[in-house]
């Protein structure tokens, strides 16, 4: 039977939209590089028709396939399941051309391209907080599940529902039938007449049959799929459900299902049974039940109150090319800015206006209704305006700048292609129009007032948000650094005026829970300050695990703030007497201090994805360090709203590390392999070391994580990953073996004990991230014994030593029955045994 579907069916939206805009950009860039890649494979092929020349190779469509599979899984991670279906349904479109080449046209392309578009808008539109219905996706759907020759297109695939079979009551006074050639010949004979066409009186028979079928079930599953039928139809008989198609292949269903029961036979169809309770959700409310009681009773019992009918024939979404969008949106602020400048006087910005008002006179006529009239009259505002060689008048300074800002706030919101758009834009140019004439300008209106104030808003947040990111950013890293050396009270002398200064912003927010939280964790900062403290006397009053809980829940706050301001204010309530600042909707709670036991910490597979696209890319020489630098920052806040301080610690730590090697080429080069150790170590490691310093006499923030399943990857498929791995894996066994060796001289040398920790860090990390847990599991095992010996100070003693020589040697076989496929005989249990041993003697 199929999964239960376990979110929302109102358009899926999330309280933590951070997440979704990242994804919403990542994806962007991935389903356009395979558009392109699939219509550069398309004009070859036909290029190449008819040519003795070899076909086109079909590795570009497995590199597209494999492009929009990370973005299924990407929309997976951020709990948007119809989404991931539509994209799942273009991977299988692809992977059906990969074995059929030649088949790929320009039509299945641009149906790819458009399921995409309607994808991205569909987000887009999240993001601006608008409700919108996945079912919404359903024509491009439908259009891509046709090309990957799918068996079943239905839209109650993207109908997002907490499927569980419940019981029914009887409803409409049915008189029990049972499963018999009489009832199969009257069900046959109406659904003949609603095949034909629609007929009010035959869909009463027939939910009049099929609630005698529920009555007289033996079964509850039955009952309850035959009552779900009966609502179905009385639906159709009160004119509440319009039938199509798809209404009409659910009845032919049901004469199958009749057919089994009838042969005795138990099996009840849940694809079935969902499928018609989809229709009695697409149903109009029965009011107050008189009417139709079968459907009210089903939706009373499904609980489809908030359930409202969504025509899935025909689609608003998708109907611009994201890039259009993106590239009006820079535009629109380009003369924006230009125009502000002018209006203040800079003259010298006059001489781009032109050319920047051509631009989006061009977006406008491609996006807007009307666009076409206010690009006429930007022009000639613009031209005016540099034909008088003087700036702009208010008046008309106002007026553009008023419709620019209302371009841009629709681009924002996703909103531009209604015709209340279409009545709004012709009405901002009647007015540039009226003021350039010389007419007296009109006051505002009230559309325009509340857009104002909205921008406004958003501005104003945006800057406060920036602020106190910056903030809290700076008393985390003073307060990281205490943590590490509790001695050296100095660093905290700051600290207690800086979260004063946060608690003011908050406290003008309106924030009064997040200001009661700093001023609890400035009074103990104050208290750290002024005395001096003996750390396991602090440690046991609990307070690094408070101030570093609130710190965490703090940096979530705020990357809320800028999202979803509103919301930020009640998903978070104060502790007084435990002082900690709490999420309501249940996060993570703590980060473990230096001195004590690391509790565990959920962390979202978001972060754990983008953990590992970062460590990927952080050593790829094709990466550019900018790009490098910008998605650290992006993983910086989203490990903040996580709830992972140690891992935006580590990511902190990196930035400053690339900042200073600025120039350096080689130091470079080396942050970012440090970099990619730290994030892999996050990725595989149930527990351990978040940063980039390896050295272990500098204690560290630990964070202990829920192992995430492994980032699996098909190595029959996959033979670059899998020798670049095994490459890797015997260079690395070469140098623990030389450091091994150097150790039985000096076996208090820490360097020699840091590097071969290092080399089963690695080999932990590196094959966990191709799919090879056992091998993983194994290393892991001695790098727990070395973190153990490391963090005591203990020399290497002969057992280690042995132990080591040979963990190595098995690991070095392994690799080489990896290289040859031949590794089904190989335990990390032995190697786990052994290390436990000499870890926890008696054990």
């Amino acid at each position: 039977m199929e999964s239960s579907r376990n979110t929302e069916a109102t358009g899926e939206i999330k309280d933590d939209l951070s997440a979704l805009a990242w994804v919403q950009e990542e994806l962007r860039r991935s389903l356009d590089a395979a558009h392109k890649a699939l219509r550069r494979f398309v004009k070859e092929a036909e290029t190449l028709a008819g040519n003795d020349v070899d076909a086109v190779d079909p590795s570009v469509l497995r590199t597209a396939r494999t492009q929009i599979h990370q973005g299924v899984g990407a929309l997976e991670l951020v709990g948007l399941p119809a989404a991931a279906t539509v994209l799942r349904a273009c991977e299988a479109a692809v992977q059906r051309f990969v074995a059929k080449p030649h088949k790929l046209t320009t039509a299945v392309v641009d149906d790819l391209e458009h399921a995409s578009f309607a994808l991205l808008d569909y987000l887009a539109r999240m993001l601006a907080g608008r409700q919108v219905s996945p079912l919404s996706l359903f024509p491009q759907y439908r259009a891509v599940q046709e090309a990957a020759g799918a068996d079943r297109v239905h839209p109650a695939d993207l109908w997002a529902v907490d499927w569980r079979w419940r019981d029914l009551p009887d409803a409409g006074g049915a008189t029990p039938r049972q499963p018999d050639p009489a009832t199969r010949a009257a069900i046959e004979q109406h659904l003949l007449v609603l095949m034909r066409g629609h007929s009010p009186a035959a869909a009463a028979r027939m939910s009049d049959l099929c609630a005698g079928l529920g009555a007289g079930a033996a079964h509850t599953q039955s009952a309850t799929l035959w009552k779900l039928a009966a609502a179905m139809f009385e639906a159709q008989a009160q004119g509440l459900l319009k039938p199509d198609v798809f209404v009409k292949r659910v009845a032919s269903r049901l004469l199958a299902q009749l057919r089994i029961v009838e042969r005795g036979e138990g099996d009840v169809s849940e694809r079935l049974a969902q499928d018609l309770l989809f229709f009695c959700a697409q149903s109009h409310s029965p009011g107050d039940g008189r009417k139709a009681p079968r459907l009210a009773s089903v939706r009373q019992t499904y609980a489809l109150a908030h359930h409202a009918p969504v025509d899935y024939q025909h689609s608003v979404l998708g109907k611009f090319d994201p890039a259009l969008i993106a590239q009006a949106r820079k535009r629109v602020s380009a003369a924006k800015e230009s125009w502000s400048a002018v209006a203040g006087g800079e003259m010298h910005r006059m001489g781009g206006l032109v050319e920047q008002f051509s631009l989006v006179g061009d977006s406008l006529k491609r996006l807007f209704p009307q666009g076409e009239t206010m690009a006429g009259e930007l022009s000639h505002a613009v031209v005016m305006t540099q034909g008088s060689n003087a700036a702009p008048s208010a008046p008309l300074a106002m007026e553009v700048a008023t419709s620019l800002l209302y371009v841009e706030a629709a681009l924002e919101d996703a909103d531009f292609d209604t015709e209340l758009q279409g009545e709004r834009v012709h009405r901002l140019a009647d007015r540039i129009a009226a003021v350039r004439q010389g007419a007296t300008p009109e006051p505002l209106e009230g559309w325009m007032e509340d857009l104002y104030r909205r921008v406004s808003d958003r501005q104003t947040m945006g800057s406060v948000v920036q602020e106190l990111r910056a903030s809290l950013s700076e008393a985390e890293k003073l307060i990281d650094q205490f943590f590490r050396n509790p001695a050296d009270r100095n660093v905290l002398i700051p600290v207690p005026n800086q979260l004063a200064a946060m608690r003011g912003v908050l406290s003008v927010l309106g924030m009064d829970q997040a200001s009661h939280a700093l001023l609890r964790m400035r009074d103990e900062v104050d208290g750290l300050v002024a005395t001096e403290i003996d750390p396991e006397r602090v440690v046991q009053a609990g307070v690094f695990d408070r101030l570093a809980g609130n710190l965490g829940a703090l940096g979530f706050l705020i990357d809320m703030l800028s999202v979803q301001p509103q919301m930020a204010k009640s998903l978070f309530t104060y502790d007084a007497v435990a002082g900690t600042l709490n999420p309501v909707m249940g996060r993570s709670e703590q980060r473990a201090s230096p001195h004590t036991a690391a509790s565990p910490v959920a962390v979202e597979p978001r972060l754990i994805e983008q953990a590992q696209m970062l460590a990927f890319s952080a050593v790829r020489e094709d990466v550019p360090t900018e790009e490098v630098e910008r998605d650290l920052e992006r993983l910086s806040q989203q490990a903040q709203a996580a709830d992972q301080p140690a891992l935006a610690a580590a990511v902190t730590h990196a930035q400053e590390a690339l900042e200073q090697a600025h120039g350096d080429a080689d130091d470079i080069a080396s942050v970012r392999g440090q970099l990619s150790e730290a994030l892999v170590d996050f990725v595989s490691t149930a527990s351990g070391p978040i940063g980039l310093d390896e050295a272990p006499a500098a204690p560290a923030p630990q964070v202990s994580v829920t192992p995430p399943a492994a980032a699996t990857v098909d190595l029959a498929e996959d033979d670059e990953m899998r020798e670049i791995f095994l490459e890797e894996a015997r260079e690395v066994v070469e140098t623990a073996e030389a450091a091994c060796a150097d150790l039985a001289g000096a076996p208090d040398d820490l360097g020699q004990l840091t590097t071969v920790r290092r080399a089963f860090h690695t080999l932990k990390g590196s094959s966990r991230m191709v799919g090879l847990k056992a091998f993983g599991d194994a290393a892991w095992a001695c790098e727990q014994l070395y973190n153990t010996r490391l963090a005591d100070q203990l020399p290497a003693d002969e057992p280690l030593l042995g132990f080591t020589r040979w963990s190595l040697d098995y690991l070095k076989g392994w690799v080489e029955d990896i290289a040859a496929r031949r590794d089904a005989g190989r335990d990390a249990k032995l190697v786990e045994a052994r290390a436990l041993a000499l870890r926890e003697p008696g054990a």
